[in-house]
């Protein structure tokens, strides 16, 4: 079975896979404190499934960027399982999880996810049925600088971001999933002493 978290946005995203089938998701809000309502989160859906913890093959991370106190959270909780289990833990980034959701474009398109303080994490990748490219570093942003590249692409994907445009498409939907299949085909095993969220903002 494979654990998949997703908490670098104000909602939680959990879930759950066995032989590579989807057996449950859940997309909730992060409630205060969050580290303790995860717990109690994940021992509920065990419970309720009536599965045992020890069934956990792989566990899957966001490692961010996003909110870094969410990240940090779900990170310790999912190195923690890693760790006692003695399994893989698997990290991706939140703007290469959205690219390759949206890889059937075919084209180039730009990522953008609300950093607070009126900044965007923003990169831009070249997209294709194969998988995606990065064409950029990340990149910290204020609104009116990624709104300045909007005009050099057909479609921006944009999370949590108050913007409006006939090219921009809002996601609204958890990276557990799409982050999960990102992170198996693409082999992304982390050290599960060595992973740490990714942190933009200061550099």
């Amino acid at each position: 079975m494979v654990l998949s978290l997703d908490t670098f946005s104000e909602n939680l995203g959990i879930a759950l896979f066995s032989e590579d089938k989807l057996i449950y998701h859940t997309s909730v809000y992060k409630f205060k404190p969050f580290s303790e309502f995860l717990v109690k989160k994940l021992d509920d859906i065990f419970n309720e499934l009536s599965l045992d913890k020890r069934e956990i093959k792989k566990v899957i991370v966001n490692k961010g960027p996003g909110s870094y106190t969410g990240l940090r959270v779900g990170i310790s909780i999912g190195k923690s399982i890693a760790y006692s289990l003695k399994i893989p833990i698997y990290a991706y980034d939140s703007l290469s999880a959205l690219a390759y959701k949206y890889r059937f474009v075919q084209n180039s398109i730009l990522i953008g996810i609300n950093a607070g303080k009126g900044e965007i994490y923003s990169q831009q990748f070249l997209t294709s049925l194969e998988g995606i490219k990065p064409l950029s570093e990340i990149k910290l942003l204020k609104k009116n600088e990624f709104l300045n590249l909007t005009n050099n692409f057909k479609i921006i994907i944009i999370k949590n971001v108050d913007l409006q445009g006939n090219n921009l498409v809002k996601d609204i939907e958890d990276l557990s999933i799409i982050g999960t299949e990102y992170a198996l085909k693409n082999e992304l095993v982390e050290d599960v002493y060595m992973l740490e969220p990714i942190y933009i903002r200061g550099l």
